[in-house]
Parts: C-alpha cells; sequence; structure tokens
C-alpha cells in the first residue's frame, strides 16, 4: 500500500450520513450525491478505456451484465459502465478508486487492477440496489482503505470442507472488500494438503477413526470415520481464484505442536517415536515435532518447499501456538540440542526452532507469521505476529518493531456464540456479538502514534470443532465478518454502529438470495428474568439488539401476542419469544422456568461471584432456569473460592429436600465443590446445620441435595471450594473455578 498524502488524509468526510444515500458495505471514505438519476432500464455495455488485464474482464463483466433488471428495454443509448485505469498527479494507495454515477452512466477510476476490483464490489452493491427501481441517483464515491490486512481464516483440520464451498467463502470476503484468507491446513485432527515427497501426510495424516461430540467437557466420540485433503491441483484451483478476486491466500502449516496427523504418518518426527494417531477430539496433547532431531527440520523443509511453490503469498503461516513441552523435557535429542545451544530452558527451545524455520523460509523469499506464543524465549528477526491471547501479544511485537495482525478471542473468534447461548447452535464457549465486533479497535492505546504502522489490520477466525457443514459456517462467519470488514475498511471516525445495522438489515435479503445462511441472531429476543415486585414472581423483560416488533407464546397456546411490558410468571412456565422488522423474522428464543419454594425469594452470598461469571448476579441462583452445560453466563455464577448461600423463604413452610446444581468441566478448569453443607433456621440468626454432600465426579451438571424433615424459613447452603487443580489435569496448581447454578428447596 502506497502512503497517503496529508491534504488527501485531511479530505476524509466525517459528517453524519446523508440522507438517500445508498447503502454500502464496508462504509465509503466519501460518498457525496450529486444532480440527477441514472437509467438502469436500457441495456447496458461495459467498457475500458484500454483493454483491462484477463483477471478483470470476462468474468467481471459477465457478473455486472447479471445484475440488469429483467425487464430491460430498448434504448437508442445504451447505459455505459466504464472501467478505467488512470494515471493520478499524486500518490494513491493501490486500493484507491471513485465510482461515479451520472445520467450518462458508471465509472469506476483506479490506479491500480487491485482498485478497479474494489470498486466493482461497490458497483455491484449499488446495481443490486437499483434493480427494484431501475435508477440510481447521481453520486461520487471516493474509497481506500484504513488497513492493508483484512482477512478471514477458515480451520479446514476440525472439519473438512470442499473446494466448491471453499470458492464460496472466499466470494463473501471478496464482496465486502477483504482481501485475506487465512487457509488452515494442517492439525492434530487432520492433514490436509497433498505432499508430493511425503505422501503418508495424507494417506495416514488425512484421516481420523472418529469424531469428539457432544459439549467439550464429555469427552464423547463417535466411531464414524472422517477425513480428506485438497491436491495440490485442488490447492493452484483455490489460489487462482483468490488471486482473480485480489485475495492472498496465507497457508498455515502448523508447528511444532498441534503435529499428531504428521507424527501419526511418520512417527520418527516425534520425541518418542510413537505409534501415534490421528486425534478424535479437539484440545492441545503433549506430542508435538522433536525439535532435537534434524530429519524433522528436512522434513518441513521439504513441505513448506512444496507450500511456497503452490501459494505465492508473501507470508508463510508457521502456526507455533499451543505447543506443550513435556516431551522436551524428557527427550535426550532435545535436551542435547539446548546444551550444545546454550538455551535455559524449553521455551528457548521454541525459539530456536521458529528462528531454524524462519530462516529456511527468509532464504526462499518469504516471511513468517505466527501466533503470539511464537514472542516465548525470543521472536525471530523477521517475523509476524497474530495476536490471538489478547492484545499483549500484539503490543509487544509492535514496540519490537514487527509487523502484527491482531486477532483477539475476545472481538475476532466467530466460532464463539453470537447470541444468548440456550438458542444458540453448540459452540466452543465464548460470547461474541455482531456489535461486539464492531466495536473493536484494532490499534491499541498502549501504542505511540510511530508504532500504529506496524499493526497491519485484523482477522476473523472460524474454527471448526463444532461446526459440521457449509451453512453452519456462514451463519458463525456471517455477519460478523461484515462487522470486521467495515472496521478495517472504513476510517474510524466514520463508524456508526446504529448506521451499521441499518445497512446489514439492507444487506441480509441479498444474502439470502446468494443463498447464504447469514446468522439472525441481531433479531434474537433476549429472555431477561428479575425478580417481581411480589416475593416468589419473577418479571422477564424481552428485548432485541434490532428493533423490531417482539412477540411471545406461552406453553400450551398456538397464539403470539404483542410484548409492551415485563411479564409477570409465578408457576412453570416455558416462554418462547421472537422478533420480527421489515419482513425479517428473527429465530425464537425459549425459556423453561421451573418454580420451586426458593424461586425469586430474598438470597444473600457471603461471597461475590467473580466479575468474568457473575452477568446475572445473585438472582441467578433463584431465577427459575436450570442451566444447561452450554455454560451460558447469564446461568452459572461462578466462584475460585467457597460461597455461603442463604435464601430467605418468606414463611415458615415444610421442607422436604435442599440442593444446588455444580458444573464439572475439568478440561475448562471447572470442578465440583469438595461438598456442599446444609443449614436451616426459623429466625435467620439461629442455623441448625443438617449435614453435608457429596456427589461422584462425573462430567457435566451434577445435583448437591439433602433430605429435609420438618418447618424453616431459611436455608443456607455454603459450597466448599476445591481448592487448586491436581497435577496431571489442565491447569494443574491454579485455583479451580466453581460454578453453581439454582437453589432448590422443596
Amino acid at each position: 500500500m502506497r502512503s497517503l498524502p496529508v491534504l488527501l488524509l485531511l479530505s476524509i468526510n466525517v459528517s453524519a450520513q446523508q440522507r438517500g444515500l445508498p447503502s454500502i458495505i464496508p462504509e465509503p471514505v466519501e460518498m457525496r450525491l450529486t444532480e440527477g438519476t441514472c437509467s438502469l432500464v436500457c441495456p447496458w455495455t461495459v467498457e475500458s478505456r484500454e483493454p483491462l488485464p484477463a483477471s478483470l474482464s470476462g468474468s467481471l463483466y459477465a457478473e455486472i451484465d447479471a445484475l440488469h433488471p429483467d425487464d430491460r428495454i430498448r434504448c437508442e443509448v445504451p447505459v455505459r459502465i466504464s472501467l478505467n485505469l488512470i494515471q493520478p498527479d499524486t500518490v494513491l494507495p493501490d486500493e484507491w478508486h471513485q465510482v461515479s454515477v451520472t445520467p450518462d452512466g458508471i465509472t469506476i477510476n483506479a490506479i491500480a487492477e487491485e482498485g478497479i476490483y474494489r470498486g466493482s464490489r461497490t458497483l455491484i452493491q449499488l446495481l443490486e440496489q437499483g434493480r427494484a427501481s431501475g435508477t440510481l441517483p447521481c453520486l461520487t464515491i471516493t474509497d481506500w482503505p484504513r488497513f492493508p490486512w483484512r482477512g478471514m481464516h477458515l480451520d479446514a483440520c476440525r472439519h473438512f470442507w470442499s473446494v466448491e464451498f471453499t470458492k464460496k467463502y472466499i466470494d463473501l470476503l471478496a464482496r465486502y472488500k477483504m482481501n485475506s484468507f487465512h487457509w488452515h491446513l494442517t492439525e492434530d485432527q487432520g492433514w490436509r494438503i497433498e505432499i508430493k515427497k511425503y505422501p503418508k501426510l495424507t494417506e495416514v495424516g488425512a484421516w481420523r477413526s472418529g469424531s469428539q461430540i457432544g459439549p467439550y467437557s464429555r469427552r464423547e466420540y463417535d466411531s464414524i470415520p472422517y477425513g480428506g485433503f485438497y491436491t495440490q491441483d485442488e490447492i493452484r484451483d483455490v489460489v487462482a481464484y483468490a488471486k482473480a478476486r485480489h485475495i492472498t491466500v496465507v497457508p498455515e502449516i502448523e508447528m511444532p505442536g498441534h503435529a499428531m496427523a504428521a507424527l501419526a504418518a511418520y512417527p520418527q518426527l516425534g520425541c518418542t517415536g510413537g505409534p501415534y494417531e490421528v486425534q478424535r477430539g479437539w484440545g492441545v496433547f503433549d506430542d508435538v515435532f522433536c525439535a532435537g532431531n534434524d530429519s524433522v527440520f528436512t522434513v518441513l523443509e521439504d513441505v513448506l518447499t512444496e507450500v511456497m511453490d503452490l501459494f505465492p503469498s508473501e507470508m508463510i503461516h508457521i502456526g507455533g501456538d499451543e505447543c506443550p513441552k513435556e516431551r522436551w523435557k524428557t527427550c535426550a535429542k532435545c535436551q542435547a540440542r539446548m546444551k550444545t545451544n546454550g538455551l535455559k530452558d524449553e521455551h528457548e527451545l521454541q525459539s530456536y526452532f521458529i528462528q531454524r524455520i524462519e530462516k529456511f523460509v527468509n532464504n526462499k523469499g518469504r516471511t513468517i507469521i505466527g501466533w503470539d506464543e511464537i514472542l516465548e524465549g525470543g521472536l525471530a528477526p523477521n517475523a509476524a505476529v497474530m495476536s490471538w491471547r489478547g492484545t499483549e501479544g500484539g503490543i509487544a511485537a509492535a514496540k519490537e518493531k514487527h509487523n502484527v495482525v491482531m486477532s483477539p478471542g475476545s472481538h475476532c473468534y466467530f466460532d464463539h456464540y453470537q447470541g444468548d447461548p440456550a438458542n444458540e447452535p453448540l459452540a466452543i464457549g465464548g460470547y461474541t456479538t455482531v456489535q461486539k465486533v464492531y466495536s473493536y479497535e484494532p490499534i491499541p492505546a498502549e501504542l505511540k502514534p510511530e508504532e500504529h504502522k506496524y499493526i497491519l489490520g485484523a482477522q476473523g477466525n472460524v474454527w471448526t470443532e463444532y461446526i459440521l457443514t457449509p451453512e453452519h459456517v456462514e451463519y458463525m462467519a456471517v455477519p460478523r465478518m461484515l462487522a470486521l470488514a467495515e472496521v478495517l475498511w472504513t476510517p474510524k471516525k466514520k463508524r456508526d454502529e446504529k448506521d451499521f445495522i441499518r445497512r446489514l438489515e439492507s444487506d441480509l435479503p441479498k444474502l439470502e438470495a446468494m443463498k447464504v445462511n447469514a446468522s439472525k441472531s441481531l433479531y434474537q429476543v433476549s429472555i431477561l428474568p428479575r425478580r417481581g415486585k411480589v416475593a416468589g414472581t419473577i418479571e422477564v423483560q424481552l428485548s432485541t439488539s434490532a428493533s423490531g416488533i417482539i412477540a411471545h407464546q406461552e406453553e400450551g397456546s398456538p397464539d403470539w401476542f404483542g410484548y409492551t411490558v415485563p411479564l409477570v410468571l409465578d408457576s412453570d412456565t416455558r416462554l418462547r419469544a421472537r422478533s420480527e422488522k421489515d419482513g425479517i423474522v428473527g429465530p425464537v428464543s425459549e425459556r423453561q422456568f421451573m418454580f420451586n419454594s426458593a424461586t425469586a425469594q430474598q438470597i444473600t452470598l457471603s461471597v461475590q461471584p467473580n466479575e468474568r461469571y457473575n452477568d446475572g448476579g445473585a438472582f441467578t441462583l433463584v431465577d427459575g432456569i436450570t442451566a444447561g452445560e452450554k455454560r451460558v453466563n447469564t446461568e452459572w455464577l461462578g466462584w475460585r473460592e467457597g460461597v455461603t448461600i442463604t435464601v430467605d423463604l418468606g414463611s415458615e413452610q415444610d421442607v422436604r429436600t435442599i440442593g444446588i446444581g455444580a458444573l464439572n468441566e475439568p478440561h475448562s478448569w471447572i470442578h465440583l465443590p469438595e461438598q456442599v453443607e446444609f443449614s436451616t433456621s426459623r429466625d435467620g440468626k439461629t442455623f441448625v446445620q443438617l449435614g453435608s454432600h457429596k456427589v461422584d465426579p462425573g462430567v457435566g451438571r451434577r445435583a448437591f441435595k439433602f433430605d429435609v424433615a420438618g418447618r424453616t424459613r431459611y436455608v443456607r447452603l455454603t459450597a466448599k471450594h476445591p481448592g487448586k487443580i491436581p497435577e496431571g489435569l489442565p491447569g494443574a496448581g491454579n485455583a479451580a473455578w466453581m460454578f453453581l447454578d439454582e437453589v432448590e428447596v422443596r
């Protein structure tokens, strides 16, 4: 990207959106109306002053022509659509372009092929909007991107995607002016790229004996063989397809960790020699490439040579994330490597590994990029960093004058839930709405102005552990991808969430016409309970991020009723809600409320939950909603210490049982209470301890209960914290999380 002159930067129009302007995503730098309209009902011609390169002509002309209204009429003078490469008298970015609509026709001027293509994406959106009325307002759009790296990622390893769908995914990137496709091709669960010199990488490494199913914590598997890989011809086909759309395909070959598929094919590349198998489950595995074995580097260099022959991208992604060091600590070859090279620990051994690979890649005229773990032990001299564990890695790399692509899990992981998890398809966790993505600012405040240039841009990641179909990929990526596209293209001062949502709503029908399964979670109704004005009742507030009409339906009734004020519940109810706006009907949200003597009664806690898991406050424990295993933040409360819970039932009652739910997910550092003690009181001052309860440590939701025989008004439950996580389990040595939900008194 060429530098922008100061005067051009100062010319950006950052005023409020003018009325009557077309809806374009991402919002252009400058768009202004001029006099008149352009009729689209006449046939049109697509032309240029000079012949355009083959990569722009042909298919591009056909794509534009296909958008002509069906009822075109005969005219003496056709509408001219002119695509022109120009020689400006000032320095402009390669993607700069200007789209002009006049009564006589439409012109796209640009200084490079990239600019023509990006301008054609604007033209496509304009023509889509003009088809219905047969006219376009006359206007001028001047546009260029804020960041040079505007990326989307796709994991083809946990689940495999056809060439046909991969091209459709690339088309979506192109539509919204994104320019980088990060293709995740090797993993523990599958090696997806043909390497001629090492055929077993796909003969063995591309296939697994089954897949993990259900919530992550259950560690359950099917026995259905699964796999697939791309031939080198298919890779070339996809790369060429992306190039024609001015999208760079960045391949990722994981090392030194996430290597189980490769080790299964060539066990001599591991520290123990195996046997290894392509993994059925998700997560991080101890077996990695042996850093003390020179043949490992020979194989990886051979692999990268073939990869670089297939991918012309300047950067090659080498992973570098989540590499356990356990095998290296006990491997004689790795320890000898450390001693010979004066490496003080295994982190420096990983740095040695990365730097050795980088030197090879640099000698081939390319550079490496890796996840932010490559900072550990010392960053390779010329490496770029993709910062995913928050922003810290990106900040550190930029301060060391290394290029950075920001991709923090908080805003850029599109495998997270995007609506109320209770009403969304199963995902790995997290909660990232389209609005949260739109709020993201890629340049950290901690960087000095002179360090901003090292932030190349950002990227959205679609990991596919829980994504099994192309339709589900689209659901998770769209519309969050559109929000990120605007963050990365549009000047920061022009970003306006309310206006973006308006434009997004107008684009959803077009996506539907393209058979893109875009999520409508934006219209999903949130069902938010709170304590009612009368003890023992729940007021339910219904709301949605997009303005629209909200309706609700109660169990047993076929009718939908308009919602205006909070609903009041005092007995078991299955509540359903949906919203509708401009013909778009959102997904149905559903909540089951189950009442017991503690529901919606006064509750106090000795210790408040950790702020990360305290969305609903203490009322979450008596809101009538029994938490599931999706770990919805508004259902579970989380502590890293013990807690005493006291509930005032409002009056003396006969009580038979007292109980509370807890979650056991050791792989997520969530452990059951050591035990729960139960007490009762008639006056709220003197409590009689009844006893305690332990449960078997089965995975998932577990119920602690105690049988009672007598009358009481107050019940008290004391959950004993399990302490530090034992050795041999994920997070060993750290304080365990303790998740609790729903006090039950009957």
